[in-house]
C-alpha cells in the first residue's frame, strides 16, 4: 500500500480535510482515494471507531455522479469519519485481478481488500458502505459477507411494487391527465405498451426489466432474507430512495409495504424530486447532509 496526495478540489470542506492516494490490494491493483481530517492525529490517540467506504456508482470513477463522491466524503472527514472513495477492479484507475468468477465476486472481493487497507492506513476496523444504483448491490453483497461492515447507505436499492403502490401511481396519472377523454386514451396506450413488452419479453428472456439500469433484480424474498439477515446479524442499514420508480416506489414507507417486518430495524430517507444520478445540486446537497448525519450519530455508530 503506498500514499501520495491529491490536490483538494473547491469543495466546501477542502481546507479542513487531506486528501490521500492508496493503492491497495495484494498486488497493488486497486485504487482509493483517502479523505480524513487536516488536523494532525496527536501521537496515542484512539483509532477511529468507524470508517467510510464508498463503492462506486455503477462503472463510474469514483468521483461519482456528478461529484457527489467527492462531496460525501469531505464532508464526512470533516465531521470526523475518515474514509475512503474506491475504484473496484476495472473500473477508473483500477485493474481487475481476473480471480473472480463475477464482476459481483469481483467487487466483493475488493471491497474486503479496501477495508484491510483502511484499517492499515487509519486503524479503524469497522466501517459504513456506501453505494448508489450497483454500487448498492455491492454494498449490500459485501455486508452480507464481512462482519466489519458495521453498517451500509443502500441508494436506490432494488424496489418491488405494491398494490399500494400501484394504486398511488394510477391516481397520480389519472390526476395528471384530466377529463375522460384523455384517461381512454391513457388506458389504451397503457393496454398497448404492456403487449408489446410482454411480446419483447418472450425473444428476449432473461434481459433485465426496463429502467433497471442494466440491474437483475432478485426474487423479492431473496432481498427480504438479506436484508433481514443484516439486521439480525447487528447491522445498520439506510435505505435512500429516489423519484424515479413511478409504480415501484412512490411513498416515504413504501419499503415497510415490501417489507413489513424490517419496520423500526432499518432506516429510510425518500427523495421524491431526485433524480438517480441526484443531478440538482440542491438535492444532492441533501442527500449528503442525510448521510453525514446518518454516519456520525454517536448513538448508531458509538
Amino acid at each position: 500500500m503506498t500514499a501520495t496526495h491529491e490536490r483538494s478540489g473547491p469543495q466546501p470542506s477542502a481546507a479542513i480535510v487531506r486528501d490521500e492516494v492508496l493503492t491497495l490490494g495484494p498486488d497493488g491493483q486497486l485504487v482509493g482515494i483517502v479523505s480524513r481530517p487536516l488536523t494532525p492525529v496527536p501521537a496515542g490517540a484512539p483509532a477511529p471507531a468507524h470508517a467510510f467506504l464508498v463503492l462506486n456508482a455503477g462503472v463510474l470513477h469514483r468521483v461519482g455522479p456528478h461529484r457527489l463522491h467527492v462531496a460525501l466524503a469531505r464532508r464526512l472527514a470533516a465531521a470526523g469519519m475518515p474514509g475512503m472513495r474506491l475504484d473496484l477492479g476495472g473500473i477508473g484507475d483500477s485493474v481487475m485481478s481476473g480471480e473472480a468468477a463475477t464482476f459481483r465476486d469481483s467487487a466483493v472481493a475488493d471491497t474486503r481488500a479496501a477495508m484491510t487497507g483502511l484499517t492499515q492506513a487509519l486503524g479503524a476496523r469497522r466501517f459504513v458502505v456506501f453505494g448508489v444504483c450497483a454500487g448498492a448491490d455491492n454494498a449490500q453483497a459485501a455486508a452480507l459477507v464481512d462482519d466489519r461492515v458495521a453498517g451500509v447507505v443502500l441508494v436506490d436499492p432494488h424496489v418491488y411494487a405494491t398494490q399500494p403502490s400501484k394504486l398511488r401511481h394510477l391516481r397520480t396519472r389519472l390526476g395528471e391527465l384530466g377529463g375522460p377523454r384523455e384517461v381512454a386514451r391513457w388506458a389504451v396506450g397503457v393496454i398497448e405498451r404492456r403487449v408489446r413488452l410482454t411480446l419483447a419479453r418472450r425473444r428476449a428472456r432473461g434481459e433485465p426489466p426496463p429502467d433497471s439500469g442494466g440491474r437483475e433484480p432478485p426474487p423479492i424474498e431473496t432481498m427480504r432474507r438479506e436484508l433481514t439477515a443484516l439486521v439480525d446479524r447487528g447491522v445498520r442499514v439506510l435505505a435512500v430512495y429516489t423519484g424515479i420508480h413511478e409504480a415501484r416506489y412512490n411513498h416515504a414507507d413504501q419499503v415497510f409495504e415490501m417489507f413489513p417486518a424490517l419496520r423500526g430495524r432499518i432506516d429510510r430517507v425518500y427523495f421524491p424530486n431526485a433524480n438517480h444520478t441526484f443531478t440538482e445540486l440542491s438535492e444532492q446537497a441533501a442527500l449528503v447532509d442525510a448521510v453525514v448525519a446518518w454516519m456520525t450519530d454517536s448513538k448508531r455508530f458509538g
